[in-house]
């Protein structure tokens, strides 16, 4: 049986694993055109990933291999909905990404 998938931003995460959550946004509907993106920055990395649509809300699915080069430490991070060239900040916070153990 597959995990349920949170529906908020991850305070922190593992290097190497699957990030995912679904985000649920009523004034900006991925089903009436807005798309989500995330940027994650700290003072040695800026990371950019885009979320999908999954009916009405935003479904993020960053993949294992992608989330392995993230480098570990704290970052800030800010969601934006986008749509016919406007756009709006729709969450920040903070998400530490921690390192994968080697194998």
């Amino acid at each position: 049986m597959a995990a349920p998938i949170p529906t908020t931003t991850p305070a922190s995460l593992i290097a190497g694993d699957t990030a995912k959550w679904l985000l649920s946004l009523a004034d900006y509907p991925a089903d009436d055109g807005w798309a989500v993106a995330y940027t994650l920055i700290n003072t040695a990395a800026k990371i950019a990933f885009s979320a999908s649509a999954s009916g009405a809300d935003h479904a993020v699915n960053v993949a294992a291999a992608s989330t392995a080069s993230w480098a570990a430490g704290a970052y800030q991070w800010r969601a934006t909905a986008s749509k016919s060239g406007e756009v709006y900040t729709v969450g920040t916070g903070t998400l530490t990404v921690q390192p994968a153990f080697s194998v």
